[in-house]
């Protein structure tokens, strides 16, 4: 059976936007980050489990499906890059002194996912804190500070695992200062000045799409760029998002063509935090927070997950693009019991969906209202 990777992978980026927060209120966040980590514990899983995070992060294949694809996106991802995008995701596993992971493991997340494994006391939670903490600060430079609290390791914390992103992409049209204004932006709950940015240039657009207005914005490197969908005028971002699956957002992605327009769009700063927990639980992902989860494959210890929160940012202005994310997960031990030419000035100044993407792949996805 063929694994339809990257319209699987955008459905459930949408499905979790949509879960996370009504159209109503701004928010941001990274599939790249959580879907990592829930993918690294998918490998330390057998049974219900791993059958469950299967289901969830590619519906209908198979767990070698789910190793491939998240392994070689992560592997791929550059540190650095010369023609103007900055791209890196780092996981590190805190292992607490009295858990011992299992070799095979230990060895398949390091190769698979370049994951970091280091000892720790948790015990003493507020230098593991203080540490974890730090990490994120330096993997998101500065942008996130203080992700883990001492308050987050519990007495009984065996792991925590953590995932770090980070993204610098330069417009490859640099917005003028000189048009930068203030005007109307006409949101959700009424209508609000904010700074909007304007440039004449080559945009992909489609407008023939039921769903409303796409434009894309390239970055310096052709293989990164920035999407909006602002619905249409009769219609609104929820019942937009109602309607939206990946495949239609990926083929409306696709449909979109060069042309030299001028655009106007606002600038963008959000930061958003999310407890993903009861997010997972409503789309069928429970074992994993249960006494009986399977995860015998990651260490002898008896273990479920109790936490899993996500943290992530973006700024977007004139030059381009800073996005960063965070996500933690803790693990402790159970307790046994056709072209059309479309509009010459394209004006996205209503709630709209947009998202950062490497082709197609989604690495930051948000509502803007």
């Amino acid at each position: 059976m063929v694994c339809f990777t990257k319209v699987l992978s955008a459905s459930l980026a949408i499905f979790l936007l949509r879960l996370s927060m009504p159209p109503s209120e701004p928010f941001v966040f990274s599939p790249l980050s959580l879907n990592t980590l829930l993918a690294i514990v998918h490998d330390g899983a057998n049974g219900v489990t791993q059958s469950e995070l299967t289901n969830l992060l590619l519906n209908g294949c198979t767990p070698s499906d789910v190793t491939e694809f998240y392994s070689s996106f992560t592997l791929s991802l550059p540190s650095t890059n010369a023609t103007g995008v900055t791209l890196s995701s780092a996981n590190r596993f805190y292992v607490d002194d009295s858990m011992k992971l299992r070799y095979d493991y230990k060895t398949h997340i390091q190769r698979y996912f370049a994951a970091q494994i280091l000892r720790t006391n948790l015990r003493n939670k507020s230098e593991a804190a203080r540490n974890m903490s730090k990490f994120v600060e330096e993997a998101t430079h500065g942008k996130i500070r203080n992700l883990i609290k001492d308050a987050d390791i519990s007495d009984d914390a065996l792991g925590i695992l953590i995932n770090a992103v980070y993204f610098l992409g330069k417009w490859k049209f640099p917005f003028d200062h000189s048009g930068t204004h203030e005007r109307t932006f006409k949101g959700a709950n009424g209508g609000r000045k904010i700074s909007f940015m304007s440039e004449y240039a080559s945009f992909r657009v489609n407008q023939k799409t039921d769903l409303g207005t796409v434009l894309i914005v390239p970055y310096q490197d052709s293989n990164y760029s920035f999407f909006y969908l602002m619905p249409s005028e009769s219609s609104d971002l929820g019942t937009m998002m109602s309607h939206l699956t990946g495949k239609t957002l990926i083929y409306a992605l696709r449909a979109a063509t060069d042309f030299v327009i001028r655009i106007t769009v606002p600038k963008i700063k959000l930061e958003s935090q999310l407890d993903v927990k009861p997010l997972l639980s409503n789309l069928g992902v429970r074992r994993i927070f249960e006494n009986d989860a399977e995860l015998s494959k990651i260490s002898r210890v008896p273990l479920t997950i109790s936490k899993i929160k996500h943290s992530a940012l973006i700024e977007m202005d004139e030059e381009g693009t800073e996005a960063v994310a965070s996500t933690y997960m803790k693990v402790q031990m159970k307790v046994i019991s056709a072209s059309i030419k479309p509009n010459p000035v394209i004006l996205i100044d209503r709630p709209f969906l947009f998202g950062v993407l490497r082709n197609e792949d989604i690495i930051f996805i948000g509502q803007f209202t």
